[in-house]
């Protein structure tokens, strides 16, 4: 079995995504055209895990028994993606300058790590941490 695990998240905005992921996360997100004559995916490394980010209406054209009530739900529903951060001061700032809602912060000194938990433009439930000393 391969060590390498690839997730897929449906987006309604690539643009959007990147923005979020990329400029106001400062993750790593690589935009790339898988095919010649393809729509563009993003692609965000984390270590042997991959993230690739596929507009919605991409994938229902791929696979439309499989995403005909995507919208019906929530998505990403019982599950979240966490990362870990050097530091979250500076991104919480950029957050709130951005007036990004956060769910909570968490400071949790029992496992000696701080989080924040906040949902992506398309919902997606997402808990960036940082070890504390």
């Amino acid at each position: 079995m391969s060590e390498n695990l690839t997730l897929t998240l449906a987006v309604a905005d690539l643009a959007l995504s990147e923005q979020f992921y990329a400029e106001l996360l400062g993750l790593p997100v690589e935009r790339f055209v898988p095919l010649p004559g393809h729509p563009p995916v993003l692609l965000l490394r984390c270590g042997t895990a991959s993230v690739l980010f596929r507009e919605s209406t991409v994938l229902e054209a791929l696979h439309p028994a499989l995403f005909q009530n995507l919208e019906r739900h929530p998505k990403g529903i019982g599950t979240s993606l966490e990362w870990t951060v050097p530091d979250l001061e500076p991104l919480r700032r950029r957050l709130q300058r951005r007036k990004w809602p956060l769910l909570y912060e968490l400071d949790d000194e029992e496992f000696g790590r701080r989080e924040i938990w906040l949902h992506d433009p398309d919902g997606y439930l997402l808990v960036l941490g940082c070890d504390t000393p």
